[in-house]
């Protein structure tokens, strides 16, 4: 036994090389275990003893990619570049080794994994294992020869696929490819491995392909110069029009699998080196690994003590969800395609059966898809349980309120479950505003009662803010963690506030858009700025998406919490009475056609007294929307509603559209440097207002010169 390899030699002389990090849950690959590796296969090499190599792991994943910190710690492009020629050359090593490689792939085998893999002569695979090449994901490209084995293995266009979006193939698709030789029961995959390593290389059949139409289309395409300029064209053509260009690593992606395809293994070795090294050194690397650590960060219930002590390892199994509008239906569809039971609840029939097709189009979609066999749609529908009262709510284990922001109807229903309620049952209001603490004003068993802030739709926003009180019990902060994780739900947990988090820091992003179109700018500029900057919709369309109503009952929310910092335009009650309630209604900060979203409505400037054209130049647009959410996010730091700088960021990328290659507000001020941001907030609060003034945390930060992630590259 090595320090991470375990190696032994079994019957038919063939070696076997088990990798296993001994004080971790995975594998993964860094400068020590490669080391390692080079010097066994140097030894194989020396000693010429063995009749064929298997590589495999100790884990229940194979390994899941290369040690992230490590290419973190890389100062240059060029320092990156070097890297990953070394892993490079421990990969052709194996590559070039004169006896029969296998690897033998259970669980997750993902990036410089997957790479070792392709590096192999056979790759045989659990039917349940997952093949990927994710680091699209974190801003980069396969370092360790991905782009230049997996394109001349299953061809270029399967490669980019899977390449350009990081999705996990499993075993048995793998096979249909050929990505693997082999996929198979998880109980015989080392035993169908030894078999491979027995083989000659001379046995090593192409890959297959579908048919004679495939045969041709292949040709015709990825066989000849003039077909691939043509793919490569098309594929970048796609790639701007996703990423609007704010991604580079799609771009130097094409490079190397285009280019790379052209020039033999070696010279395309070394292009994807130099790219890889380029790529690690841009800020949307950096931001993106920087959610990768946030995400990992958040993955850990900070009370899974006091949820082992109270619910012994129980998990949640059945849910009360009341109110069976937009969200309340989402929610009970979550639960259900994530095999939590709930009773759904609305006095409404008409709302509770719309909630029901809902879930069924929900479903069935997901069949079509192939995400799911077609009878789980009625198995999955049938963990939702509809009526008209609370009857049979008293034996659920967490009860979900998403009714009308209203205090006193969520006060008398959260009166209503207490009376029936058991001990241990929690109660969670969706509200996005509302003060827990004022709903929970009433309340028998304050303890008991928090937050559950989902964000719409349920079904696709993957963000779960959680507000607690400071009478909110840690098991029951707990048990509210674990079912958003059993729903697959992003977590943050923050403080009880007007707003909280994440409908505080937009109220004042979407309250400085509205007082910019007050101040005679136009619709479209608006929001033509904030995309500029990143966000998947500007402003005013976000109105639009939220309902003017909504966002104009949130703005007086958050008018009497913090009067002296929001500012609620003129004209903005005049436009959402004269009927705008945007999207819903067909009428808005634009005009709607058969629920598609058309011109500016040119009528809402009339609305707005006083309304006079004028042009503030689009920098000061959007530093004017996107530091007032940057500050006001610096707030919560300092408040407390936010315990940590990833939650933040968290919250605003996940739940409100951040721009992602920034990082989120905090990261985005660790980029620019905390005294830039201070200068300019400084500067706009002059012209502005008090709003602009700069957050405490910020102030530090600038005086002290430091980042909030000093531990980031």
């Amino acid at each position: 036994m090595t320090g991470y390899f375990k190696v032994e030699k079994i019957e038919g002389d063939i070696q076997v090389f088990t990798f296993g990090h001994a004080d971790k849950a995975v594998n993964t690959l860094g400068e020590e275990p490669l080391r390692e590796l080079n010097d066994l296969l140097d030894d194989l090499i020396e000693k010429k003893s063995a009749q064929g190599l298997i590589i495999t792991s100790d884990k229940k994943d194979f390994i899941v990619g290369a040690n992230i910190k490590e290419i973190e710690a890389f100062k240059s492009a060029e320092e990156t570049r070097d890297g990953s020629l070394k892993m490079q050359g421990i990969l052709n090593k194996l590559e070039n080794l004169d006896i029969p490689t296998v690897a033998a792939i259970k669980g997750q085998c993902l990036g410089g994994g997957l790479e070792l893999a392709l590096a192999c002569d056979w790759r045989v695979a659990e039917q349940s294992a997952k093949l990927a090449l994710p680091e699209i994901q974190l801003g980069l490209i396969p370092g360790s020869g991905g782009t230049q084995r997996l394109p001349r293995l299953i061809g270029i266009q399967s490669a980019l696929d899977m390449i350009l979006t990081g999705k996990r193939i499993e075993g048995k698709k793998a096979l249909k490819m050929g990505l693997v030789d082999a996929a198979c029961h998880e109980k015989v995959l080392f035993k169908v491995a030894k078999t491979y390593a027995l083989k000659k290389r001379s046995q090593k059949l192409k890959p297959k392909t579908k048919g004679l139409s495939d045969n041709i289309t292949r040709f015709a395409t990825e066989s000849n110069p003039l077909g691939r300029k043509v793919m490569e064209r098309k594929a970048r053509e796609m790639v701007e029009k996703n990423t609007k260009g704010f991604y580079p690593a799609p771009f130097k992606a094409l490079s190397a699998v285009f280019d790379g395809f052209e020039k033999k293994l070696e010279k395309g070795l070394e292009l994807e080196a130099k790219l890889f090294g380029e790529l690690s050194q841009t800020k949307e690397s950096k931001s993106l690994i920087h959610l990768f650590h946030a995400t990992t960060h958040a993955k850990k219930n900070p009370f899974e003590s006091a949820n082992k002590e109270v619910f012994k390892g129980e998990k949640t199994s059945l849910a009360g969800v009341i109110g069976s509008g937009f969200m309340g239906a989402g929610i009970a569809t979550v639960l259900a395609d994530k095999g939590v039971c709930s009773r759904l609840s609305d006095p409404n029939p008409e709302s509770t059966s719309r909630a029901l097709s809902g879930a069924y189009k929900y479903f069935t979609k997901k069949a079509k898809r192939k995400k799911i066999k077609p009878f789980q749609v009625d198995q999955k529908m049938a963990h939702i349980s509809p009526g008209l009262n609370t009857n049979g709510f008293e034996s659920t284990d967490v009860v979900i309120e998403a009714v009308f922001e209203d205090v006193a109807l969520k006060q008398k229903i959260l009166k209503e479950v207490e009376e029936k309620g058991h001990d241990r049952q929690i109660f969670a209001s969706n509200t996005s505003a509302l003060p827990i603490a004022d709903i929970a004003a009433q309340s028998a068993h304050p303890e008991r009662v928090l937050g559950m802030h989902f964000f719409s739709p349920v079904e696709k926003m993957p963000l779960l803010e959680i507000v607690v009180t400071d009478k909110t019990a840690e098991w029951a902060t707990a048990r509210a963690f674990e079912l958003g994780q059993t729903m697959g739900k992003q977590i943050i947990i923050v403080k009880d506030s007007p707003g909280f988090y994440t409908t505080r820091a937009l109220a004042f992003f979407m309250a400085e858009a509205a007082l910019i179109l007050v101040e005679g700018n136009k619709i479209e500029k608006i929001d033509a700025a904030l995309t500029e900057f990143g966000f998947p919709v500007g402003p005013m369309t976000l109105m639009d998406e939220v309902g003017i109503d909504v966002g104009s009952h949130v703005l007086d929310t958050m008018k009497k919490a913090f009067a002296d910092r929001v500012s609620i335009p003129d004209g903005l009650e005049a436009i959402k009475e004269s009927g705008r309630l945007g999207r819903k209604n067909g009428k808005g900060f634009y005009e709607y056609h058969d629920g598609k979203k058309g011109d500016p409505d040119e009528g809402i400037y009339q609305l707005v007294p006083n309304w006079k054209a004028s042009s503030l130049p689009t920098d000061e647009i959007i530093d004017r929307c996107a530091l007032v959410f940057i500050n006001e996010s610096a707030h919560c730091l300092d408040e407390g509603v936010l315990n940590h700088p990833y939650d933040g960021d968290i919250g605003a990328v996940f739940g409100l559209g951040f721009p992602p290659f920034w990082g989120g507000p905090f990261k985005y001020v660790d980029h620019m440097g905390a005294k830039v941001i201070v200068d300019r907030l400084r500067g706009l609060a002059d012209k502005y207002g008090k709003r602009f003034e700069p957050a405490k945390a910020l102030v530090k930060m600038a005086e002290e010169g430091g980042k909030f992630f000093p531990e980031e590259n």
